[in-house]
C-alpha cells in the first residue's frame, strides 16, 4: 500500500513537472510571436493613422496613436523580461497575466476606433474600420495561439465595441452586420482553439520525447551490464557501466581503439576475426576476455555482440559486457538467467512468457496477461490450444510452425482475442529459443504486447484505400472486386444480377453556380438516397464525379431490376437540401442484366453505361435497359435539371 502510494506521488510529481515545462515553453513561443507581432502592430497603427487622418479629429487620432506606442513599448519590455523570468508556477502565471493585461490594453485601443468620432453608418470610414479590425482580430488569433487567456483578453475588447456599434446603428446595406461580426468572432475563437490545441499538443509531445530520451539515457547508465556501440576497431558510444569497468570517464573513451583495453593487445586480431565471422552470418557472438583497467588491474568480462546489419558490419555492432569477477552465482545459473535477459535487453513488452520443450506455457507474467486471456488456465497448454486465440490464417500458423521446428526466433506473431463484451483485441508475441547447458532445446521464452491501436489504424487505412473519401461509398477498386465476386457467385448458383449506372442530370451546373462545397453536400445526400433505395445486401459505389454504380445480386428478372431503377429515379427527383437552398435534380439510370446482357464485369458496365446515355438522350430522369430502342417506362414529365427553390429559414 505504501509503495503504491509512493509510486502515485512520483507519477503525479512527474506529470506536474512536465505540465510546468509545457507552460514555460508555451510562454516562450508566445514571446516569440509577440516579438513578430510588434512589427505588424506598428505597421497597422501607421496605416490606421494615415487612412483615418482625413476623417477624424487629429488630436484624438494622435492620442490614440500615442496609446498604441505605449502598448508597443510595454510588449517589448515583456518580451525581453520573459527570457529571464523565473521558471516557477506562480511566476509563470504572473507573466501570462502581464501579457494578457498588455493584450487587453492594445485590444481596447483597437476596439475604441468606432467610438472616436470617425465612425458613421454607411460611410467609407465605417467600412475601413470594420476591415481594419477584422484583419487585426485575425492576426491576434495566430499571434496569441499559445495562450487562451491572452487571446480572449485581446479579442473581447477589440471586437466587442464594434459588435455593439453595429447592433445599435447597423448599416442600411447590411442590417445583420452585428450578427455577422459575432459569427466572425466565434470563428476566430474556434480558429484560435485549433491553433492552441495543435501547438500545445506538439509542445507536449516534444517535451515527452525529450523526457523519454533522458530516461533512456539514465536507464542505460544504470544498467548492470556494460553497453558499447562500435564501428570497425573504434568505440563510438558506451554507457557509464563500461567507463566504471575500465576506470575512465565516458568522455575520454569514445573514439579510441578497442584493443587498448585488452590485457594482451596481441589477441585483438584473433578475437576480431571470430567476431566478424559470427556476426556476418547473423549469429550472436559471445566471448570471455580479460581487460586491463586504467590502474593496471585485470578483470574477466563476458561480452555478447550483435550486428546492426549482418550484411554491413560497417554500420556498427552492439556489445553487452558482464563483469565475471562480481558474480555470486554458479556458471549454470549464470547461463540460464543472464543469457535469457541479455537477449531481451532491447525489447519492451506488456508481459513475459515461457514455453517448455513441448511448447506448453510454463510461465506468464505482466500487467497485460489478463487482457490477453493468458491467466493460470493457459499453463500446460500450447498457444494453438487456447480457445481465445483467433484471427490467424493457415499460412501464418504454418510459418510459425516451421520456425519453431528449426528452433529459430520468431517476431511479431499477431493474433486476436475476444473478451466477454465481444471486444476484439490484437496481440503480438515474439520469442527466442532456449537451450540447456548441454545445448539441448529447452523451449521458448519471449514477450507479448497489445497492438490493438496499431491494427485499428491499419484497418482505417484499408478503409480509405477502398472507399470514396467524400461519400464513404465503395470506390472503383472495391466495386471491381465486388462485381467480379457477384458474377462468380451468380454463375455458380445459376442466378441473375443487375448492374446499374446512375448519373445525375446536369450536375455540373451546381458546381459552376453554387460552388464545389455545395456540390459535395448534394453528392453526399445522393449517396444516402441511393443506399436507401436498395437492399442491405446490394452494393452502391461512386466511380467519381456524379456517376454511381449499383450491383443487385440474386435479382429475379429484368422487371424486378426496373422496379429498383424506378425507386432510384424517384428518390433522385425529390428536392435536395444543400446549404440554405433546395435543388431539384434528376437521375438517368442504365440497367444491364447478367448473364443476358454480358458475362463479364467490363461488358456489364459498358452496356449499363450505354443504356444510361440512352436514358439521358430521351430527356433524363428515367431509366433504360442496355438496348437503346427499349425504354421500360414512359418518360416522366420533364423538369429543369437544376431549379433552386425559395430559400428556407
Amino acid at each position: 500500500m505504501e509503495v503504491s502510494l509512493r509510486q502515485h506521488r512520483n507519477k503525479h510529481a512527474r506529470a506536474n513537472a512536465l505540465a510546468q515545462r509545457a507552460h514555460a515553453e508555451s510562454l516562450r513561443l508566445l514571446a516569440v510571436n509577440v516579438r513578430a507581432g510588434i512589427i505588424a502592430l506598428l505597421a497597422g497603427t501607421f496605416g490606421a493613422l494615415v487612412w483615418l487622418w482625413p476623417v477624424m479629429d487629429p488630436m484624438v487620432l494622435l492620442a490614440w496613436g500615442a496609446g498604441m506606442i505605449v502598448g508597443v513599448f510595454t510588449a517589448t519590455h515583456l518580451v525581453r523580461a520573459s527570457a529571464e523570468w523565473p521558471q516557477t508556477p506562480d511566476t509563470l502565471q504572473r507573466l501570462e497575466w502581464c501579457f494578457a493585461a498588455n493584450a487587453c490594453f492594445i485590444g481596447a485601443l483597437w476596439g475604441a476606433l468606432p467610438l472616436l468620432g470617425a465612425y458613421t453608418p454607411n460611410g467609407g470610414a465605417q467600412t475601413l474600420i470594420i476591415m481594419l479590425l477584422g484583419i487585426v482580430a485575425l492576426g491576434g488569433a495566430g499571434i496569441f495561439a499559445p495562450s487562451r487567456l491572452v487571446f480572449f483578453a485581446f479579442i473581447i475588447p477589440e471586437i466587442g465595441p464594434l459588435i455593439a456599434t453595429l447592433a445599435a446603428d447597423p448599416p442600411a446595406a447590411l442590417p445583420q452586420a452585428a450578427i455577422a461580426t459575432g459569427v466572425f468572432a466565434a470563428m476566430l475563437g474556434a480558429l484560435h482553439e485549433l491553433f492552441h490545441h495543435t501547438l500545445t499538443a506538439t509542445v507536449a509531445q516534444r517535451l515527452s520525447s525529450d523526457t523519454l530520451a533522458e530516461e533512456q539515457r539514465v536507464i542505460l547508465d544504470s544498467a548492470a551490464e556494460a553497453i558499447l556501440f562500435t564501428r570497425g576497431e573504434r568505440l563510438i558510444k558506451c554507457n557509464r557501466r563500461f567507463a566504471d569497468m575500465v576506470g575512465e570517464s565516458v568522455e575520454h573513451l569514445c573514439g579510441r581503439p578497442l584493443w587498448q583495453w585488452l590485457a594482451d593487445p596481441a589477441e585483438w586480431h584473433r578475437h576480431a576475426d571470430r567476431a566478424r565471422n559470427a556476426l556476418a552470418s547473423g549469429l550472436t557472438f559471445r566471448t570471455k576476455i580479460r581487460l586491463r583497467r586504467a590502474n593496471g588491474e585485470l578483470l574477466w568480462v563476458e561480452f555478447s555482440a550483435e550486428a546492426v546489419d549482418p550484411g554491413r558490419l560497417d554500420k556498427g555492432i552492439v556489445w553487452l559486457g558482464q563483469d565475471l569477477t562480481s558474480r555470486l552465482r554458479s556458471e549454470t545459473t549464470l547461463h540460464e538467467s543472464e543469457a535469457r535477459y541479455r537477449q531481451l535487453i532491447t525489447l519492451t513488452s506488456d508481459w513475459y512468457w515461457e514455453w517448455d520443450d513441448r511448447l506448453r506455457f510454463t510461465h506468464v507474467s505482466g500487467p497485460g496477461t489478463e487482457r490477453a486471456g493468458l491467466g493460470p488456465s493457459a499453463y500446460g497448454r500450447s498457444l494453438g490450444a487456447l480457445p481465445q486465440i483467433s484471427g490467424v490464417n493457415a499460412e501464418r500458423w504454418s510459418t510459425l510452425q516451421r520456425q519453431i521446428e528449426r528452433h529459430e526466433p520468431f517476431r511479431d506473431f499477431i493474433w486476436q482475442a475476444c473478451d466477454d463484451a465481444k471486444d476484439v483485441r490484437w496481440f503480438s508475441m515474439s520469442g527466442n529459443p532456449t537451450f540447456d547447458t548441454d545445448g539441448n532445446f529447452a523451449g521458448y521464452h519471449g514477450i507479448g504486447s497489445e497492438v490493438t491501436e496499431q491494427m485499428r489504424g491499419s484497418e482505417q487505412f484499408r478503409h480509405l484505400a477502398y472507399h470514396d473519401t467524400l461519400t464513404g461509398l465503395p470506390n472503383r477498386r472495391l466495386l471491381d472486386d465486388r462485381l467480379h465476386l457477384a458474377i462468380a457467385q451468380a454463375s455458380r448458383r445459376s442466378q441473375r444480377l443487375a448492374v446499374m449506372v446512375v448519373d445525375l442530370d446536369n450536375f455540373k451546373i451546381i458546381n459552376d453556380s453554387a460552388g464545389h462545397a455545395t456540390g459535395d453536400l448534394v453528392l453526399m445526400a445522393v449517396a444516402r438516397r441511393l443506399q436507401a433505395a436498395i437492399r442491405a445486401s446490394d452494393t452502391v459505389a461512386r466511380l467519381g464525379g456524379d456517376e454511381f454504380v449499383a450491383i443487385l445480386p440474386d435479382i429475379e428478372d429484368l422487371a424486378a431490376a426496373c422496379t429498383v431503377a424506378d425507386k432510384i429515379t424517384e428518390a433522385l427527383a425529390q428536392p435536395i437540401d444543400a446549404g440554405e437552398r433546395q435543388y431539384l435534380l434528376g437521375g438517368s439510370v442504365g440497367v444491364a442484366i447478367y448473364p443476358d446482357d454480358g458475362g463479364s464485369a467490363r461488358a456489364l458496365l459498358a452496356r449499363a453505361d450505354a443504356a444510361m446515355y440512352e436514358a439521358k438522350r430521351q430527356g433524363g430522369s428515367r431509366h433504360a435497359t442496355h438496348r437503346p430502342a427499349t425504354v421500360e417506362h414512359e418518360p416522366k414529365p420533364s423538369r429543369k435539371a437544376l431549379k433552386p427553390s425559395t430559400p428556407t429559414n
